[in-house]
């Protein structure tokens, strides 16, 4: 079957403003991202009692998994407006990283690439992503994902 699909550009904004002793500070960054035919949009409830998987990356398209080459965006967002939620990038090597997203906080990744270092040797190269798992804290969290691949 053909795909009826046609590539799309995907635009992210990033816009900060605030007012500090009556000065407005702004900053706003656009970033265009051409030849997107894929977006995957979902909330998942995020349990405290163990991590479950938000997304997985692989060579084929399945539930919840996406072909790593491919992802071009990724956003993650606690929609919590109380507790925070540990993100958890983990690669095939089973090295991980966590970041933790405070209620109402985004993680933003533009591939699965990464580089992991538990002794702070120095940079050699980055690695392929497997998987993002989260675990909320104090209760249960939702989470918005936001992936888009071409």
């Amino acid at each position: 079957m053909a795909t009826t699909v046609q590539p799309q550009t995907l635009t992210v904004t990033l816009s900060s403003a605030i007012n500090l002793n009556g000065q407005p500070i702004n900053s706003e960054n656009q970033l265009t991202v051409p030849s997107i035919t894929a977006v995957d949009k979902r909330i998942v409830t995020v349990p405290t009692s163990s991590q479950v998987t938000l997304l997985t990356f692989g060579s084929t398209v399945a539930a919840g998994q996406l072909v790593t080459g491919n992802v071009k965006f990724v956003s993650i967002t606690n929609k919590d407006s109380a507790n925070f939620v540990r993100l958890r990038v983990t690669r095939t090597s089973q090295d991980t990283f966590d970041v933790k997203i405070d209620a109402g906080g985004y993680y933003i990744m533009m591939n699965p690439k990464e580089s992991v270092s538990a002794t702070g040797v120095a940079f050699s190269s980055f690695v392929d992503a497997y998987n993002i798992s989260a675990q909320a804290d104090t209760a249960q969290v939702d989470v918005e994902i936001f992936a888009a691949s071409i």
